[in-house]
């Protein structure tokens, strides 16, 4: 089967050649040097968060989960989506992150012996030298430079469009493409990726 796509089929329906296609944006923003700025404004916004943290009544109670990454097919076309697209859905992190006192709950939690100060420089060192303009403080060129159980529940939990739509349904699938879209034109896609654990649906038998 060819692993070429001239065409992109509309929001994971199947592909030209029967492949089920699911498009995701990319990042197309230029890798620059970090700017000390930005390592200070991520240094006040964790300051902040671990303030808000200490006044919050049962902190325990509303620490955000440790979401884990989807498994089975639905996992290893994540994964391929998330390397293709490098990154697209991070340019609202800025200086953020979107990290906030639920997710220093989780991550006191997680590290007890850690105080306040350990916590604010366990992050500030994972600020990387160069990242993308525009972009999350914490995505460099290989992508996220946070541990998972570092990162916001809101990274943890999103997906774009087009991988929320083929998650839900993914068992289901027998095949997929993921297709990397920028101004409405594919730029780069994957090869052809099988569900080698999908359970074909029985062939009906007939009687003449």
């Amino acid at each position: 089967m060819s692993m070429q796509h001239s065409s992109v089929a509309a929001g994971g329906a199947p592909a030209p050649d029967g492949d089920r296609t699911v498009s995701v944006p990319l990042n197309r923003r230029a890798l620059v040097l970090t700017h000390p700025v930005r390592v200070r404004r991520i240094r006040e916004h964790l300051v902040r968060s671990l303030r808000d943290l200490r006044t919050m009544k049962h902190a325990d109670r509303y620490a955000s989960p440790l979401r884990p990454e989807p498994g089975g097919f639905a996992g290893t076309v994540a994964r391929a989506a998330c390397t293709l697209c490098q990154g697209f859905c991070c340019k609202g992190g800025g200086e953020h992150a979107y990290l906030d006192e639920r997710d220093m709950a989780r991550v006191r939690q997680a590290r007890p012996e850690l105080e306040a100060r350990a916590v604010i420089r366990l992050y500030v060192e994972r600020v990387p030298l160069e990242g993308y303009e525009g972009s999350c403080v914490f995505h460099g060129k290989q992508g996220c430079t946070l541990d998972r159980a570092l990162r916001s529940d809101v990274c943890n939990s999103y997906f774009c469009n087009g991988l929320r739509d083929f998650v839900a349904t993914a068992d289901g699938v027998a095949s997929v493409v993921v297709t990397g879209v920028a101004a409405d034109a594919v730029v780069r896609t994957t090869p052809v990726l099988r569900n080698l654990g999908r359970v074909a649906p029985p062939i009906a038998s007939g009687h003449t």
